[in-house]
């Protein structure tokens, strides 16, 4: 077992990447051969991500409030707190935030 304390700094969410303010917590970035990657983001009220897909899907934990999310073409589903939201590979989807500010845990898979 390795534990690794984090020395990364919180950063706010690039531009292109997100609308409205952003902020996001390094968590885990496991040495390869693992491709596991995670990070603790903070979504400001009206604060969401633009259209995106992750090649081999990501799961979503809310932390706190409430969000919104959808996959193009769907209808928009409310998250809250405690169940995982499952994005499958290649899904275009957004996440978007409530009125209030919202934190959530995305795990991914990374390509090389």
């Amino acid at each position: 077992m390795q534990i690794t304390r984090s020395s990364i700094d919180t950063t706010k969410g690039p531009a292109d990447w997100f609308t409205g303010e952003v902020y996001i917590d390094p968590i885990a970035a496991a040495p390869p051969p693992s491709r596991v990657q995670a990070s603790l983001v903070h979504f400001m009220p009206g604060a969401r991500t633009h259209w995106h897909r992750h090649p081999l899907g990501q799961t979503v934990f809310v932390t706190e409030g409430i969000g919104l999310c959808q996959r193009r073409g769907g209808s928009v589903e409310i998250t809250s707190r405690g169940p995982a939201t499952a994005v499958p590979m290649k899904a275009p989807a957004t996440p978007a935030s409530s009125p209030a500010p919202r934190a959530c845990l995305p795990i991914v898979g990374l390509v090389d």
